[in-house]
């Protein structure tokens, strides 16, 4: 999954569900609850993109860290 924050302040968000007689969770990431369930009705339109094999973190570098509290600052 790749978040990419435009400054606003992002929460995560647990939902749970049942399948196949087990329960399970799913993590969405949004700015408040409302918008979490409205981000989860949407996931009804996801379409198949393939298996994902691995993550790879990123670690932002120092200018777009500079770049990052500039916007913050600036409120854009």
């Amino acid at each position: 999954m790749v978040v990419i924050s435009n400054g606003s302040d992002v929460r995560r968000y647990l939902f749970e569900y049942k399948f196949d007689n087990s329960e399970w969770g799913i993590e969405i990431v949004a700015a408040n609850p409302t918008e979490a369930n409205e981000r989860l009705k949407a996931i009804s339109w996801a379409q198949y993109k393939g298996e994902i094999y691995a993550k790879v973190p990123m670690v932002p570098g120092p200018i777009t860290w500079a770049l990052s509290r500039i916007r913050s600052v600036l409120g854009i």
